[in-house]
């Protein structure tokens, strides 16, 4: 493609980011792997600063952004003598999300300050010519909402990358590809017509976090603007790639993007363990190769993804195609320090799954119709 790559990382990043409970480590593998195909060669690596709190609060509630931050080094809070502050910081926590999936955690500062640093600086990178390809895995945080908590997600880093792209940009396109509705960026931009989001999920009641059902949410002067992709269970390469290429071909012609941004969750993928979709790193790479198609600058981020030899072929590979060329999948993991995480087969190979795809040819083609229907009228 000879565009200009940069890939947000440093070690102190990096190690934020494995702190993360749901995500242990994962960080470490990905950039491992990203090494040991030599693509740091063929990219710009970038350092990210950790965000300040007054760049985090552009979205996140000042309220929020405090309880967050209220954990000392020892991973135990400052109660005092008086047991009604014990009990008022838990109440505390509760309102802001910081409870079950999002308890907070040692190192919970750490890795908030450089998801959404790490996110805004490839942004930057955009906004000033840097580069024309920004990569940052340890984004893609997509559910935290302003004033909580969500999903895993402590910061919605990927609300702060986009309103740092604006101040060169004046139409966003975000795309989520994770296994979830992107329902918290979703929210963020519901009145926009500046961001049209896209999101390709699984929907099912009582499938976190419930909400994606409907094709179109957009509000007020965002109607039209918000677009779900509902899937069914089993979803398999074929049945993605034809509904994305149909569907994201549409929103190009209807909302002509000047960036786009590009959530990849891998949770999808058939050896993650939510096991729902029965996806393989093709997926993900014939949808990249298409927005890459576009010429339009991009921002690549990480999300989901709970396998970490899976997380870790998948994003190498999104790694060399916005590098100019593509690894196969039967291709051998070459040697370093995680290789034997890949065992049995040491390649870049998902395994499918024996199980069916609930789409319908017939369910797939009223979604595209819908979406058609849908969209804002340009003219």
């Amino acid at each position: 493609m000879g565009r200009k790559v940069a890939l947000v990382r440093s070690a102190q990043s990096i190690q934020a980011a494995d702190s993360l409970p749901s995500n242990v480590e994962r960080a470490s593998r990905v950039h491992a792997l990203i090494d040991a195909f030599g693509l740091n060669d063929k990219l710009d690596i970038i350092e990210p600063e950790p965000l300040d709190n007054d760049a985090l609060t552009i979205f996140h509630s000042e309220e929020y952004i405090d309880c967050l931050f209220a954990i000392d080094s020892d991973s135990e809070y400052s109660y005092g003598s008086n047991k009604s502050d014990e009990d008022d910081e838990k109440d505390r926590q509760q309102r802001f999300g910081l409870v079950h999936d999002c308890a907070l955690f040692e190192g919970v500062e750490e890795h908030v300050r450089y998801a959404a640093g790490g996110t805004v600086a490839a942004a930057n990178i955009l906004v000033d010519g840097q580069a024309q390809i920004a990569i940052h895995w340890e984004g893609g945080r997509h559910h935290s909402q302003r004033s909580k908590a969500a999903g895993f997600c402590y910061v919605n880093d990927v609300v702060l990358g986009i309103l740092a792209l604006q101040k060169r940009f004046s139409r966003v396109l975000y795309i989520d590809l994770d296994l979830h509705h992107g329902d918290g960026v979703q929210d963020a931009f519901l009145y926009s017509s500046r961001v049209m989001t896209l999101s390709l999920h699984h929907y099912d009641r009582g499938f976190y976090p419930n909400s994606g059902g409907e094709i179109s949410e957009g509000r007020g002067n965002g109607a039209g603007y918000s677009v779900n992709v509902p899937l069914q269970r089993g979803t398999n390469d074929s049945s993605f790639i034809h509904v994305f290429s149909a569907v994201a071909n549409k929103v190009l012609t209807a909302f002509d993007p000047e960036v786009i941004v590009v959530q990849c969750g891998c949770d999808g993928l058939a050896g993650d363990p939510h096991k729902i979709f029965n996806l393989t790193s093709n997926a993900f790479a014939c949808s990249i190769k298409t927005v890459l198609g576009w010429e339009r600058p991009a921002l690549l981020l990480g999300g989901g993804g709970y396998s970490l030899p899976e997380c870790a072929r998948c994003w190498t590979r999104l790694t060399a195609i916005a590098c100019g060329y593509d690894i196969a999948p039967e291709a051998d993991v070459p040697e370093h320090v995680f290789l034997n995480e890949y065992a049995p087969g040491f390649d870049m190979l998902t395994d499918v799954m024996l199980i069916e795809d609930s789409n319908t040819n017939a369910y797939l083609d009223s979604i595209v119709q819908a979406v058609q229907a849908a969209l804002p009228n340009q003219s």
